[in-house]
C-alpha cells in the first residue's frame, strides 16, 4: 500500500506524543493488546472526539480509520490529516459505497482498520445500535474482528458539553473473533455478540462505581441534547449556564460532578433516561402542534457541500421544520426529497437531497441539531 511505512511511523509517533496528554487530561488507562499477524477490523464504541487516539493506544500496531467527509473540507488542515493518517472519508447523510469498498481494499491488502459502528457519538450516554453491514464487511474482507470498549468517556466529554471534565477513562479489548469463528456464525449472531461487547451505558457504570468528573460550566449546552421539556413539553425551550439548566415553565436543575441531574421537580436524573423519554414521546408532542413550524431557530448559515472537497455559502437566516418541509436560509426542501438528516459535532446539520445536492447548516447561537434530526425521523418514518 502506498506510503504504508510512513503511515505506520507517524501513527506510532503521534501516539507517543498523545499518550501523556490523554493520561493527564482524561486520566486514561488501557492495557496494550498485540494484534495477530493478519488484517483485523477493530470495532469500538464512540464516545469522544479523541476516540481514534484512545483506541490506538490500546494496540501495538497501526490501523487506518474512517473520518466524516467534513474533516476533508478544512483546507490546509485537511491536507495534513490526509498526509499523516490517510483516513477514509465517509458521507454521514447516505450509505457510502465508496468508503466501504476502500475499507475492504485496505483490509485485503493486509492493513488493519478501525471502525466505530455507531457512526455517531451518543448525546445521552448509551451506545447506539450497530447494523448488519459491519459483520458483512468483516466476512467479505477476510479479516478478524477485535472488539474494544471505552468506559468513562461520555462523562468525561459529553457530546453536548462545552468543556472536558477529569475523572477516569479506560479502554480495553473485549474479544477477538477469528475468520474461522465468523464463518461458523450467522450475521445476526455476530451482530449480537459485537453489540454486547461494545455496549456502554455511562450511568450503569456510575451506579456500579461512582466517580466524580470535575470541571467548569458542567451544564452549559445541555439543551443541545435535552431538547424536550418534560414539564411543559416545549421543544427547544431549555437553557443553561454554569452548572444550571432551566425552562421558562419553572423546571430547573443542576448537572452534578457525578453526571447526575439534580432538582426538586425533575422527573429524570440521568441524560440517558431523559433522552429515552423524549424519543418515546416526541411523536405525541408533534401531533399536538396543529399549525405553523414544529420548531425554528435564527442566526443560521447554510452551505452547499462538495463531498470531501469544499463548501460554498448559500445564505444566512432562519431554519424551521414543519410536517412537510424544511426551510433554511431562504430555501425550501420537501421532507420527502431529503435522504437523511445527520449531525456533525454538536450543532452542525448535514442533509442530502435525493437528486444529489448536499448541504451543511451551522448556527452562531446555541440550538439543538438533535431536535431537527429526531423530528425529521418521526415525520418521515410514519
Amino acid at each position: 500500500m502506498k506510503n504504508y511505512g510512513w503511515h505506520k511511523f507517524i501513527f506510532a509517533f503521534c501516539k507517543a506524543i498523545a499518550k501523556p496528554y490523554v493520561k493527564y487530561k482524561m486520566n486514561y488507562k488501557c492495557k496494550k493488546y498485540k494484534l495477530p499477524d493478519k488484517p483485523c477490523l477493530i470495532l469500538a464504541n464512540h464516545v469522544t472526539d479523541l476516540d481514534p487516539i484512545l483506541v490506538g493506544l490500546g494496540f501495538d500496531d497501526h490501523f487506518y480509520f474512517l473520518a466524516s467527509e467534513h474533516a476533508f473540507r478544512a483546507g490546509f488542515g485537511s491536507k495534513v490529516l490526509k498526509f499523516i493518517f490517510d483516513p477514509i472519508p465517509f458521507n454521514k447523510t447516505k450509505t457510502d459505497i465508496s468508503a466501504i469498498k476502500e475499507m475492504i481494499r485496505r483490509l485485503k491488502s493486509g492493513a488493519n482498520m478501525c471502525l466505530f459502528p455507531e457512526g455517531d457519538r451518543s448525546f445521552t450516554g448509551a451506545t447506539a445500535l450497530t447494523t448488519l453491514s459491519v459483520t458483512k464487511l468483516a466476512k467479505t474482507s477476510g479479516a478478524d474482528i477485535i472488539t474494544f470498549r471505552i468506559e468513562g468517556g461520555y462523562l468525561t466529554s459529553p457530546r453536548w458539553s462545552k468543556t472536558m471534565r477529569k475523572g477516569k477513562v479506560s479502554g480495553s479489548v473485549v474479544r477477538r473473533f477469528t475468520t474461522e469463528e465468523l464463518e461458523n456464525m450467522t450475521d445476526e449472531q455476530v451482530l449480537e455478540e459485537i453489540s454486547k461487547d461494545i455496549f456502554e451505558d455511562a450511568y450503569v457504570r456510575q451506579g456500579e462505581n461512582p466517580i466524580s468528573y470535575r470541571g467548569e460550566n458542567l451544564a452549559e449546552n445541555i439543551e443541545t441534547a435535552l431538547f424536550l421539556c418534560p414539564k411543559c413539553e416545549g421543544i427547544g425551550t431549555l437553557k443553561s449556564k454554569g452548572d444550571r439548566f432551566w425552562c421558562d415553565c419553572g423546571l430547573e436543575g443542576i448537572y452534578t460532578e457525578t453526571g447526575y441531574l439534580k432538582g426538586e421537580k425533575l422527573p429524570f436524573f440521568t441524560t440517558t433516561d431523559w433522552g429515552k423519554w423524549q424519543s418515546e414521546n416526541l411523536a405525541e408532542v408533534i401531533d399536538k402542534i396543529t399549525d405553523g413550524p414544529i420548531c425554528s431557530d435564527e442566526d443560521q448559515q447554510m452551505y452547499e457541500v462538495h463531498h470531501a472537497k469544499c463548501k460554498v455559502p448559500v445564505g444566512e437566516g432562519s431554519i424551521s421544520i414543519d410536517r412537510g418541509t424544511l426551510r433554511c436560509c431562504g430555501k425550501v426542501f420537501a421532507l420527502e426529497d431529503i435522504i437523511k438528516l445527520a449531525i456533525v459535532g454538536q450543532m452542525t446539520l448535514l442533509f442530502a437531497e435525493k437528486q444529489g445536492a448536499m448541504y451543511e447548516v451551522r448556527s452562531n447561537s446555541i440550538r439543538s441539531a438533535l431536535k431537527y434530526r429526531e423530528i425529521f425521523k418521526v415525520l418521515t418514518e410514519r
